[in-house]
């Protein structure tokens, strides 16, 4: 993995072991350099999602940044100044949007990477919001952006419950599939809690359809009745021709 670690503030600390098992390279400084083909900028106060790192520098091969969203419920119209908050619309217009955590920053050093970083900082005034300046930055340059879980910013531990959490809910949304006899010797797939729905669906069509063949069925008739008296008529002049 050429990928390394940069911790942009000081007394940020990380555990060293956990690096070098993931063959990453750590440094300390914040001068906003890229000095990795693909950098990892900590500033913050969060547990490193360790296990989450390999996905991360993944992501950079089509990304151009990824960072996890920082709070969910919080929007860019929440946080700063005022005059800070009118710089950011002039930008992104509506300030009705989530914000991100550049703390646990992914970027590649490519264009974009670069020019985003460069943006960024000088976003980045004394006493501005460093994640409202991060948003200004991101509409100034449109990298490609790869918008990460909040979950990203929990301990290994809560993320665990985070996600079991997620897929409770999932499956609670989401009916399981059950097989249903419709007829003798026929089966359909349906939600479970939809059968009675389903079968009083199939017996809609059936009657449909025999209504259509009873339809079809008299039709024959009605055309042989109209038929009849004018194949007398055809019939009756050809004998007279065969008389005459």
């Amino acid at each position: 993995m050429n990928g390394g670690i940069v911790l942009m503030r000081r007394g940020t600390k990380i555990s060293t072991s956990n690096a070098r098992k993931l063959q990453l390279d750590v440094r300390k400084g914040g001068n906003w350099s890229l000095p990795f083909e693909r950098t990892l900028f900590l500033s913050g106060d969060y547990t490193v999602p360790w296990d989450l790192l390999p996905s991360g520098f993944h992501f950079l091969q089509r990304w151009d940044a990824a960072a996890p969203l920082w709070r969910y419920g919080v929007l860019a119209a929440d946080v700063g100044t005022d005059a800070e908050r009118k710089r950011t619309a002039k930008l992104a217009l509506d300030l009705r949007v989530p914000l991100y955590e550049p703390a646990l920053l992914f970027v590649q050093a490519n264009e974009a990477g670069r020019a985003l970083m460069k943006a960024w900082r000088a976003e980045c005034r004394p006493g501005d919001d460093e994640r409202l300046a991060f948003l200004r930055a991101l509409h100034i340059v449109k990298p490609r952006f790869c918008a990460l879980p909040r979950s990203w910013l929990a301990e290994e531990e809560r993320r665990a419950k985070q996600d079991a959490a997620t897929d409770r809910n999932v499956r609670k949304t989401v009916k399981p599939l059950v097989r249903l006899e419709l007829a003798p010797g026929r089966f359909v797939k349906c939600r479970a809690g939809d059968e009675e729905k389903v079968k009083a669906h199939f017996a809609s069509l059936q009657r449909g359809r025999n209504q259509q063949g009873a339809s079809k069925r008299r039709k024959p008739a009605k055309d042989k009745m109209k038929r009849g008296p004018v194949e007398d008529k055809a019939k009756k002049k050809e004998k007279e021709k065969a008389g005459g």
